[in-house]
C-alpha cells in the first residue's frame, strides 16, 4: 500500500484495499503513510511489490496518482483505491486500474492473477 496524504482517507482506503487483495491470498504490506510519493514507491520496490495501491483522498489523487505512476515506470501494477472525480483525467495519462466498493472483486482479482501469471 502506498498511503499518503489525508490521514482518514488513506487509512480507510488502505484497509479496504488490504482486505480486497488479502482475500485472494496476496501478501499485503501496509504502513502508516509516506511523506512523498517517491518514498512510497521506493519502499514498494524494495519490498518486491508486484502491485502498488495508491491510498489517499479523491482530491489528492490528481497530483499523487500521476507522480506515483511515473515513478513506478511499469515496474509493478499500479492501482488507485477509490473512484475519484478525476478518473477520466488519470485514464488519459495511462492510469486505468481502480478498485472501490463497486468493483467486481472476483473478476478484478482474476484479472490481477492473470497479469501476474498466477493460476
Amino acid at each position: 500500500m502506498l498511503t499518503i496524504g489525508n490521514l482518514a482517507m488513506r487509512l480507510a482506503r488502505s484497509q479496504f484495499s488490504s482486505n480486497f487483495f488479502a482475500c485472494a491470498g496476496y501478501q499485503v504490506i501496509d504502513n502508516l503513510g509516506f511523506e512523498t510519493v517517491e518514498a512510497g514507491v521506493e519502499a514498494a520496490m524494495n519490498a518486491g511489490a508486484d502491485i502498488v495501491v495508491l491510498c489517499s483522498s479523491d482530491d489528492e489523487y490528481a497530483d499523487y496518482a500521476p507522480a506515483a505512476y511515473k515513478a513506478l515506470a511499469g515496474k509493478a501494477e499500479f492501482v488507485v483505491a477509490g473512484a475519484p472525480a478525476c478518473a477520466d483525467e488519470l485514464k488519459a495519462q495511462g492510469i486505468d486500474q481502480f478498485i472501490n466498493v463497486k468493483s467486481n472483486v472476483l473478476e478484478t482479482l482474476k484479472s490481477f492473477n492473470a497479469k501476474l501469471g498466477i493460476a
